[in-house]
């Protein structure tokens, strides 16, 4: 390390060695196999979300879109009790007109797939549902606990990644600015860094697909918690991967997630900074997509988010849920599309096209209708951009693991309202 660079107290990381020869026989083939596995999983993910609607993913569509319109218009009321968010009449009446078209919609849909003889019975309950959204009716009962955690978190969206930025551009840290020393998931170049995205990514098809199938010959009980923990069962065969196929011949597993050098508030504010700045600059980005282009999110996704394990099944299969949604899908996820596909597209084409085409691909196996898929897409960049900023892995893990916590609390909130007899 020269003197000028101690100077500027930027760290020189030591050149990366490839951890395999992408061109070697034995890692095309298994390269050419992952690959073929990964398009036959995620065609099946993307053809499902085309032609699938509530009554293919939920089990009682019915049941799950009456307590998600009840937790809105309790939340609605809090909002006009609050002053925080002053809505008009006007903006009530067109939230209820929202909320019967997903009923409407979700009536037709049952007709024409031949579900059910009397419709009559749909219209019931939608008529019974939208009395919750008049305010001479009684409100839906939630959980003081509930609405307190749920009003503090929509009002920390906007809050917290102000404060953030504001102190992110008070340190002077330019929003821009890689960090110095670079990627903690060594990749060496981008062929070998693709190989290994794709090797990886196509064992965890492989455990999908397998797991898929298995599930349709056990018991029950045992297949629910199986799949429930799909993500963290397979927590360490993508960290084994990880090290086999980028880290092995450098730095090893706790500094590919930067975890292994001493840990000092330097680097610990602003990866809080960044995680913080994420966690609002989505819905910020969503917001303006939405003004500009308000036909491209409809009202009729609203059972892509809904979790009915958590919203109505056993205690403890939600907790195990929950835990795989804030744990495991953002360690694995992180380690696949952010330290492997987007470092390995960085070395090729540089930020902003590596973070464009590795979270197109993020979404892409999330199955998601187009406002999902681009509210993913959005996600997926942003993470990127945390990892790029920090250069520690683990920041985006934990950004993940925040905002799927926070995609969690509402169902978490139905279900306390559910078993409160709401």
């Amino acid at each position: 390390m020269t003197s000028e660079t101690q100077a500027v107290g930027e760290v020189v990381a030591p050149a990366v060695r490839r951890a395999f020869d992408p061109k070697h026989p034995m890692v095309v083939v298994v390269t050419v196999v992952c690959a073929l596995l990964c398009l036959v999983d995620t065609g099946l993910i993307v053809l499902v979300s085309v032609v699938a609607g509530p009554w293919d993913t939920l089990e009682d569509p019915p049941r799950a879109l009456e307590v998600v319109q009840r937790l809105d218009a309790a939340l609605i009321r809090d909002q006009i009790a609050s002053g925080l968010q002053p809505l008009s009449p006007d903006d009530v009446a067109s939230v209820r007109e929202d909320a019967a078209m997903q009923w409407n919609e979700l009536r037709d849909e049952a007709i024409e797939l031949e579900i059910i003889d009397d419709p009559s019975i749909i219209d019931e309950i939608r008529d019974t549902t939208l009395t919750a959204f008049d305010p001479s009716v009684s409100a839906p009962v939630v959980p003081t606990p509930w609405r307190i955690l749920l009003g503090l978190t929509n009002a920390s969206v906007w809050v917290l990644p102000i404060m953030a930025l504001v102190w992110l551009l008070w340190r002077r840290t330019e929003l821009i600015r890689p960090c110095r020393s670079g990627l903690s998931l060594p990749i060496a170049d981008g062929a070998s860094g693709i190989s290994a995205a794709i090797i990886v990514m196509g064992s965890l098809s492989a455990w999908t697909l397998l797991l898929g199938t298995v599930v349709q010959w056990i018991p029950i009980p045992i297949a629910s918690y199986l799949s429930a923990s799909a993500l963290l069962i397979w927590i360490m065969p993508t960290m084994s991967l990880m090290w086999l196929c980028a880290a092995r011949r450098n730095n090893g597993l706790l500094s590919s997630l930067g975890l292994s050098a001493p840990v000092s508030m330097t680097h610990v504010l602003p990866c809080v900074g960044a995680v913080l700045f994420l966690l609002g600059a989505q819905e910020i980005i969503l917001l303006v997509i939405g003004s500009i282009l308000p036909d491209l999110f409809s009202v009729g996704a609203w059972w892509e988010g809904f979790d009915e394990i958590i919203a109505f099944g056993p205690r403890s299969l939600a907790f195990v849920d929950t835990l795989d949604a804030v744990v495991g899908a953002p360690v694995v996820e992180e380690i696949i599309f952010r330290g492997l596909l987007f470092g390995a597209l960085f070395r090729v084409m540089g930020f902003p096209a590596a973070a464009i085409m590795s979270s197109v691909v993020f979404a892409a196996v999330h199955g998601y209708g187009l406002e999902g898929t681009v509210a993913v897409t959005v996600t997926g960049s942003l993470l990127c951009w945390v990892y790029w900023r920090t250069g520690r892995l683990w920041t985006a893990i934990l950004a993940h693991g925040v905002h799927n916590a926070l995609v969690t609390l509402p169902m978490w909130a139905v279900r306390a309202m559910v078993d409160a007899g709401n």
